[in-house]
């Protein structure tokens, strides 16, 4: 049996605010483990360990329609970060698939790469990028 996906079933918010307005893209929302999760480290007579990662980070991508308005909120509290760094807080970036039951929570987020402002024939749409400290991933088997 087919299943089907739709944008309006992914729920996603920074600090609460559901973001809205996505661009139709294939990677609309984007979350990319930092690091791996460790890797074996040799020694001289050819034995190896496994040695753990402690990073547990990861990169959030947003894609938006140029003109939606979450636009709007999303670079007032870039202008936040970047204008008033001693002051600035690190964000909380939740995403739900209410279809299939996964969850993902993204604590001490902050903005990292600025959005490309674009004008041409097309949607424009913009690209909201994050780095966040901690990512717990929650995966479901699905419906």
């Amino acid at each position: 049996m087919s299943k089907s996906f739709s944008l309006e079933d992914a729920i996603v918010t920074i600090d609460g605010v559901e973001i809205t307005g996505y661009e139709n893209a294939q990677d609309s929302i984007s979350i990319a483990p930092a690091g791996d999760d460790g890797s074996i480290t040799h020694g001289i007579n050819g034995q190896g360990v496994f040695v753990h990662s402690s990073n547990r980070g990861a990169t959030v991508t947003i894609k938006t329609l140029q003109h939606s308005e979450i636009n709007e909120t999303l670079n007032r509290l870039r202008e936040q970060q970047i204008n008033n760094p001693t002051n600035a807080t690190a964000k909380l970036i939740t995403y739900k698939d209410m279809r299939n039951g996964d969850e993902i929570l993204l604590s001490g987020c902050w903005f990292s790469t600025p959005p490309t402002i674009s004008r041409g024939t097309s949607h424009n749409g913009m690209t909201w990028t994050f780095v966040a400290t901690k990512a717990e991933i929650k995966i479901k088997g699905g419906l």
